[in-house]
């Protein structure tokens, strides 16, 4: 019998499921293509939304202002801010992810735990500080339960990531014998004292009370004085008067953050 007819159909076959793959290879590609213009449509709509809270305040920032001012309809924006609340959110999300990237390569930075805590901090307060004024405008206005639970999942594995970062440095601290913590004292309660100072000072730094001026004026809040005060009198090494912290700044953004050097002057002014 000839084979003729069944290689015929063997032949089909294959080109029948060649064709098959080229049509799903095709469809993957036209959903990346998808996928990725929806992207940068969605980090342009947060570019202006983060333009319009900085120079006219977070009150002014809404779904129809952002639809006026990035060119696109509402019923565009509302589709991929269903609420104002969750676009507040979606900036917190891109804030915080941010955050967590700096962080990370925070801790490639070949210094002691203190110095690495020390150009975290030097970067909220300077390259990142509209990111972190973000975060906090979340929750100093409770919006996140307002948000939709993807926004709310995104956070909070970002805010996590943070938390767990900036323990280690704690934890990495008390391994190497540069901090001693209390008796029933953990890495986390240090942590959370840490945050405190920082977020309340933050926002006393940013309000715009005479009082508060005049304040920071008073006490002289310079950039040193959150190591000089907290940390050296929690008795983390290397204390202030055994070490030259402006020599670590220097070192942290030549070696870990070389494109933002010329901010280093910014993180030191920000905190004045």
């Amino acid at each position: 019998m000839s084979s003729l007819p069944y290689l015929a159909k063997r032949e089909e076959a294959q080109n029948s499921m060649g064709a098959g793959r080229t049509a799903t290879t095709k469809r993957a590609r036209e959903s990346q293509i998808r996928d990725e213009a929806r992207r940068k449509r969605e980090e342009f709509m947060l570019d202006q939304a983060r333009r319009i809270a900085r120079e006219e305040g977070l009150h002014a920032l809404n779904l129809p202002r952002l639809a006026q001012a990035s060119g696109y309809s509402k019923p565009t924006i509302y589709k991929y801010f269903p609420t104002t609340e969750d676009l507040v959110v979606a900036l917190a999300v891109q804030s915080t992810a941010i955050r967590v990237d700096h962080y990370e390569r925070a801790l490639t930075f070949l210094g002691r735990p203190r110095e690495k805590l020390w150009g975290i901090h030097a970067l909220n307060f300077g390259p990142l500080r509209e990111y972190f004024r973000e975060w906090l405008n979340l929750h100093i206005n409770r919006l996140r339960r307002q948000a939709t639970l993807k926004r709310q999942r995104q956070l909070q594995q970002n805010e996590e990531r943070i938390v767990e970062i900036a323990a280690g440095i704690v934890r990495e601290a008390v391994d190497i014998g540069d901090l001693a913590l209390p008796e029933g004292v953990t890495e986390y309660q240090i942590l959370f004292t840490l945050s405190s100072i920082t977020f309340g000072g933050y926002v006393m730094k940013e309000s715009d009370s005479p009082v508060m001026k005049k304040w920071f004026q008073k006490i002289r809040f310079m950039f040193g004085t959150f190591g000089s005060v907290v940390l050296d009198g929690m008795g983390w090494h290397p204390l202030t008067r055994q070490w030259d912290y402006s020599q670590t700044l220097g070192r942290f953004y030549r070696e870990v953050f070389p494109e933002l050097a010329g901010d280093r002057v910014l993180a030191v002014e920000s905190a004045r």
